[in-house]
């Protein structure tokens, strides 16, 4: 272990010292600020919004709730919501700059030979090459977490217990996002001869299994579940209509809002089927298992599928906790802990089996 430490310390401060990962920081936190800015100033707008339609329930408590009345507005949905999406890209990218050439850069530069020339194990090096560049993404989730609560308390924004419990898991999920393109970035740096190509094949995988993979799951799912439902149209309003002389305007209200129902609950089912198809092509894909978790994290009120719709009418889902969310979402943090594992483990047999002259 005294071994370990050591390697992990110099990678850690190679790392953080390092112009890749600094200019990356930079952008990251940039591009942070800027989200959680727009992000602030709507859901402030949506906060006034919330509270006139309050006014105006307990001005006329007989009256009918406001058209589109929802519940009060999450500031995470609508604070962390744009980061998620950033943190997809470019956590991503951040990982993979600082695995990439772990094992190929010291291939190329002849170091790695020296290296086990000594009195040194060959766990050691890549057990703390890998702790150490963990920890630096660590440090810099620690960064912009910080940053994160503290900009929101500058703003007059105090979060709630259980916001805070939330934050705190978006970002530690984040990391575990993080950690799994690290692992595919280290394994195609122990695979490749040289670091052009350990970036080259690094960045094909997470094209494949980010993009492609995803958009094949829906377009497969989509050909499996077979025709779209049609929404009912104008014709098939006037229809009942015509048919129905004599009913009165509320009665074909209701009729119609029957036919919107069906049609929504036959849609549901229909994406259902596609949604099953899409997840057994996106299950080895880290980006697509972390937009989940984040989603059901950072919204009180996630429900699977169903917001597709929306709630009917003026009906408000119910808010869900932090343990009902990841409860809804346990196999897609599954994947988040065992995908880097997986790769760390294909890295590791590799190297220990590595053929060094």
């Amino acid at each position: 272990m005294a071994g370990i430490s050591v390697v992990a310390k110099k990678e850690f401060r190679d790392h953080v010292m390092g112009w890749k990962f600094l200019v990356i920081l930079a952008i990251l936190m940039l591009i942070s600020l800027l989200a959680m800015y727009e992000g602030v100033e709507r859901y402030n707008v949506r906060l006034e919004e919330y509270k006139e339609q309050t006014a105006e329930i307990e001005e006329h408590p007989e009256g009918m709730p406001p058209r589109g009345m929802s519940g009060k507005p999450s500031m995470l949905l609508f604070v962390f919501q744009g980061m998620s999406l950033l943190f997809g890209f470019l956590g991503a990218i951040l990982a993979i700059a600082i695995g990439f050439n772990l094992i190929s850069g010291e291939k190329e530069s002849g170091s790695l030979k020296s290296l086990l020339s000594h009195p040194v194990f060959r766990d050691t090096i890549i057990n703390g090459k890998a702790l150490g560049g963990m920890g630096a993404l660590g440090f810099a989730m620690l960064i912009m977490t910080l940053l994160s609560i503290g900009i929101l308390m500058m703003l007059g924004i105090m979060p709630t217990g259980d916001e805070f419990v939330r934050i705190l898991v978006f970002m530690g999920s984040t990391l575990l996002f993080m950690f799994s393109f690290f692992a595919i970035a280290l394994m195609c740096s122990t695979i490749a001869k040289n670091s052009t190509r350990a970036i080259t094949y690094t960045l094909v995988i997470f094209v494949v299994v980010s993009f492609v993979m995803p958009a094949a799951g829906i377009f497969a799912g989509m050909h499996l579940a077979g025709d779209t439902p049609e929404y009912p149209g104008m014709g098939r309003h006037e229809i009942n209509e015509s048919e129905g002389e004599g009913i009165s305007k509320e009665e074909q209200i209701e009729e119609q809002e029957r036919i919107r129902e069906e049609w929504q609950e036959e849609m549901q089912e229909y994406w259902k089927k596609v949604m099953r198809v899409q997840e057994m092509f996106s299950i080895g894909d880290p980006k697509s298992n972390f937009d989940k978790v984040s989603a059901a994290v950072l919204d009180p009120r996630f429900e699977p599928l169903r917001g597709f719709f929306g709630p009917r009418g003026g009906e408000s889902r119910a808010e869900t906790s932090i343990l009902e969310a990841l409860g809804m979402v346990w196999k897609n943090l599954l994947v988040l802990l065992l995908f880097p594992v997986v790769m760390f483990a294909i890295a590791y047999i590799k190297f220990m089996r590595m053929d060094i002259r």
